[in-house]
């Protein structure tokens, strides 16, 4: 049971129920006597508390309560009589507790005398008029607040706030209807200008709004004006100037990252490493070159802005990359690289020995910066003994891999076959070697069992089944340029690029020095010059086309600088082993077979594989942009002239069908043509004028920009550097390869015995066998001075140096 706690009525007191004649003892300050109580009922001042006196007959005791129980009772008999009992005296007044000294710190209002704070006189009351003065104040500024804005805010609500201007296009004042109707009329079709993308001051690409998911939104333009109930700000500035409103644009994400993706992968370029690399056998230092990466962020702006701007053009920003080494980190090695092809390195298998020559050695050593930061020759082992294995192994034993023939227009696999071959990985370290710490230059070889590395099974599950693609370019006969085309076209023939893989033209064929070419006419910037390999860039042009319309990727190509009219324009590339490339991707799900095949006037390139598209046609623009050539002339003795022909900029477009339908359209390619300047030669040795082969025109000299001389340099990147060797004299034209104005075909094209003279009378017989195409004389001797046999104004009518040349009309 919970306990109650203390009672709140006073104690009872346990002597007040005695009787006075009670036999029980009281205390002597509790016993009754009548005297006292006869004071106490005349004593006035007595407390009402005290005891009164009963009336006869009322008990004082509680009810139930026995005044027996105060009666004494005898002992019994022989128990002799207890003493009186008596109650314990009272205690006595309480007192305090002893205490220590207390360490509280005593307050003066503890103090016992301290005298009370002073409060101080109490404030007065506010009167009345100072609330009436804040009342007024506050009524005058509301009724100032409602004059200066809610009256403004009233009148201009539902309206665009005054001085409100969209660019050029004041809308202040309207609603929102006449607003998007007055910007509407403003900008419809601002949104389909195209924009020119700008890096390093040449236009690289051009971006059309539409196809970057870019629009004007003029709805959303005006939202952003506030044609709601306007806010203070808003009316403040209605009345102290104007306001600018951006356009606002609607962009797709997805459309414009595809955008900005694509104009990455034209820009884009990797820092290209130096390296020590052999033109013949003589080493240069390829020097480094920084790459660049387009800031993807920062172009998305920079477009947005140019696009809202209305801007012609937008420079991209990019960021630059290094590459690991700088030139003077390579000017130590080039001794090396001289030693390495001073002579020739032996090497034997028992008793067969092949030498690698310092052609080959220097067609096959690169010195390229190693992981230590320093400088490395590495060797090409497996390219170096490619034509030197079955020398080394014997042709019954030597490896070899499955491939295709075409019989009756339908591929027909070659078999693989095991055997033994050169193991390349201990030549290559052996060759390198020799290069760094020099000693004997004979190595003996080691060989394996080697697998080729695409066996039959492989072979014929790449789906090899079907021509997909063909192009052809013609040439004029018997140049030297044409001896360069048709080598490059034996190199080639036959080779596979499996699925995923990347075709690299250099890579096929290596360097031209050391792989059967000769010295031919290539373009130098937008100059002709006679250089090792020239007509490379033919044969490129026909591979680019050939993979082109048979739908590939395109990873590298370098188009010409100027137009050359008998290939298709928008469609040609140019090469310069090492520095410029041609690369294509096949990007199906089935190899391709690269044929090849030439006559004496063209050249055929097909790829062979299984058709992913119906067909794949191109869309070409119209000319435009056109820009005229200048006029230039020249003293220098290999001086080569030029007749002009005009720049212009084309696009092409390839529309890809399947199933009747088109699947597939790629982005348009833009190809902008320099103008090829008319150049005249003023020096002794001038081969002449050069004319382009269009419609009518029998002119077939050394070909201008209208005839397809090599493209094979990237010369817009490298105008400081000749493809041309200066240690070998120029000879242009040698005898033999006059004018014909006959039947446009050359009189006497021989291989240029004569020794035809500088004032062009022609006094050379060519004697070479080729039949000559025009009316003159027979079998091409074409003697004459300078009118030569026949109608043509034949053979050897054209200014040469005389010598003992080789090359036939160096076209």
């Amino acid at each position: 049971m919970r306990n109650a706690g203390a009672s709140i009525d006073p104690p009872p007191d346990p002597f007040a129920a005695v009787r006075p004649d009670s036999p029980v003892a009281l205390p002597v300050d509790r016993q009754y006597s009548k005297e006292k109580a006869d004071q106490n009922d005349q004593d006035p001042g007595r407390a009402s508390g005290a005891r009164k006196k009963l009336p006869r007959g009322v008990s004082p005791l509680p009810p139930g309560v026995s005044p027996e129980i105060f009666v004494a009772t005898p002992p019994p008999s022989g128990v002799p009589p207890s003493p009186p009992v008596s109650l314990p005296p009272p205690s006595g007044p309480p007192e305090p507790w002893p205490m220590t000294a207390s360490v509280r710190v005593r307050r003066p209002e503890d103090e016992p005398n301290s005298e009370p704070p002073d409060l101080g006189e109490p404030e007065p009351a506010p009167r009345h008029g100072r609330l009436r003065g804040v009342l007024l104040i506050t009524g005058v500024l509301g009724i100032l607040f409602v004059l200066a804005y809610g009256v403004p805010a009233t009148f201009m609500w539902g309206k665009v706030p005054p001085g409100t201007q969209v660019k050029d296009v004041r809308i202040g004042g309207l609603n929102a209807t006449q607003a998007i109707d007055r910007l509407h009329k403003r900008f419809d079709g601002s949104d389909q200008e195209a924009v020119g993308l700008v890096l390093d001051g040449r236009r690289v690409a051009v971006l059309d709004p539409r196809d970057a998911g870019l629009t004007i939104d003029i709805e959303a333009t005006v939202a952003d004006a506030e044609t709601g109930f306007p806010s203070p700000i808003a009316v403040w500035q209605s009345f102290t100037g104007s306001r600018d409103l951006p356009l606002c644009i609607s962009i797709n994400q997805n459309k414009f990252a595809e955008r900005i993706r694509r104009v990455a992968k034209e820009v884009d370029r990797p820092a290209r490493e130096g390296a020590i690399v052999y033109r013949g056998t003589t080493p240069e230092l390829l020097p480094p070159k920084e790459g660049v990466v387009l800031d993807r962020p920062a172009t998305a702006k920079a477009i947005i802005r140019g696009f809202i701007d209305a801007r012609a053009s937008v420079k991209l920003p990019v960021t630059p990359i290094r590459p690991k080494l700088d030139v003077p980190a390579f000017g130590g090695v080039l001794a090396t690289a001289r030693r390495a092809v001073a002579e020739p390195i032996t090497l034997v298998n028992g008793a067969r020995r092949v030498q690698l020559s310092p052609e080959l050695i220097a067609a096959n050593l690169t010195f390229i910066p190693d992981r230590r930061g320093g400088v490395s020759p590495v060797f090409d082992a497996h390219k170096a003994v490619a034509g030197l294995e079955t020398k080394l192994v014997g042709k019954a034993s030597v490896a070899r891999e499955a491939g295709f023939v075409i019989e009756n227009q339908v591929p027909r696999l070659v078999h693989a076959r095991m055997g033994k071959g050169i193991d390349t990985a201990k030549l290559t370290e052996a060759v390198a070697k020799v290069i760094t710490s020099g000693g004997a230059r004979t190595i003996p070889v080691s060989l394996a069992i080697t697998k080729p590395s695409l066996g039959d099974e492989e072979a014929a599950k790449l789906g090899v089944k079907e021509k997909i693609s063909e192009s052809t370019t013609a040439y004029p006969c018997c140049a030297a340029r044409v001896t360069n085309i048709q080598r490059a076209a034996d190199l080639v023939d036959g080779m596979i690029v499996r699925p995923g893989r990347t075709f690299s033209l250099n890579e096929a064929i290596g360097d031209p020095a050391t792989r059967g070419f000769v010295r031919a006419q290539a373009i130098d910037g937008d100059r002709l010059v006679i250089a090792m390999g020239g007509g490379m860039s033919q044969f490129a042009t026909t591979m680019y086309d050939a993979a082109f319309l048979a739908g590939m990727e395109e990873v590298d190509r370098t188009p010409y600088p100027f137009y050359v009219t008998r290939y298709p324009q928008g469609r040609d590339a140019s090469v310069t082993y090492p520095d410029d490339d041609l690369r294509w991707r096949n990007d199906t799900a089935y190899g391709v077979l690269i044929k090849t095949s030439y006559t004496g006037a063209s050249l055929t390139v097909s790829l062979w594989s299984t058709k992913t598209y119906d067909r794949v046609d191109v869309e070409t623009s119209s000319r435009t942009d056109p820009t005229q050539p200048d006029t230039r002339t020249d003293a220098a003795p290999d001086c080569i002239p030029m007749e002009g022909f005009p720049g212009f900029t084309v696009s092409v477009t390839r529309v890809f069908y399947k199933n009747g339908k088109v699947v597939k359209k790629d982005r348009p390619q833009t190809t902008v043509y320099e103008p090829a300047p008319k150049v005249i030669c003023r020096a002794g040795r001038s081969p002449g004028p050069v004319k382009r082969d269009g419609a009518g025109d029998s002119t077939v000299q050394s070909e201008p920009s209208g005839q397809g001389p090599d493209g094979s340099a990237k010369q817009r990147r490298k105008d400081d550097k000749k493809q041309s060797d200066p240690s070998t004299p120029v000879t242009p034209n040698p005898n033999g390869n006059g004018n014909s104005n006959g039947n446009g075909k050359p009189n006497g094209n021989g291989n240029g015995n004569g020794n035809g003279n500088r004032d062009s009378n022609g006094n050379g017989n060519s004697n070479g066998d080729r039949k000559p195409k025009s009316n003159g004389n027979g079998n091409g001797n074409g003697g004459g001075n300078g009118n030569g046999g026949g109608n043509g104004n034949g053979g050897g009518n054209k200014t040469g140096a005389g010598a003992n040349g080789t090359e036939a009309a160096s076209a």
